[in-house]
């Protein structure tokens, strides 16, 4: 039963009678559910570059290569958001357009790449993200495990 908090301000209650929860799903009907997508790979390597940043040159990296950007990618928060967001089939090759927040209001933008796919085509909930640098793809003559050693 509705309960208005204030003049403006209308709140629903989500709950039954009984205590079952009510909510209807809001996600978009073509979002995947990480945990339902099948043959999930097992990791998944995704690069990083500026937008601006020419995607097999290493210049303009003045800050796709900050350590303070990479931590915020490498997050457990932010590369669960990649599993669902990006839920379903991949392929190398694949790019996303991104942010990344650095705190204080300052999103940043990005770009993801596919860089390696490993024990499966999909990602899913299981899956494990790796971030690298694209520069260090690219000075790794395209090896996106070389910085890694993963």
């Amino acid at each position: 039963m509705p309960s208005a908090t204030s003049g403006t301000d209308e709140r629903v209650d989500e709950t039954n009678d009984d205590g079952t929860d009510n909510r209807v799903d809001r996600r978009p009907e073509d979002r995947i559910d990480p945990s339902a997508v099948p043959d999930q790979a097992d990791r998944v390597v995704v690069s990083f570059r500026a937008p601006e940043a020419e995607p097999d040159e290493n210049d303009s990296w003045w800050i796709a290569d900050s350590a303070w950007l990479r931590d915020g990618m490498t997050d457990p928060t932010y590369l669960r958001y990649l599993r669902y967001a990006h839920a379903g089939p991949v392929a190398v090759g694949d790019e996303w357009a991104e942010f990344v927040n650095c705190g204080c209001a300052s999103p940043e933008d990005v770009v993801l790449r596919v860089e390696r796919i490993d024990g499966g085509a999909a990602i899913g909930a299981d899956t494990t993200i790796d971030v690298v640098a694209r520069k260090d793809v690219v000075e790794a003559d395209g090896d996106p495990t070389a910085e890694t050693d993963l």
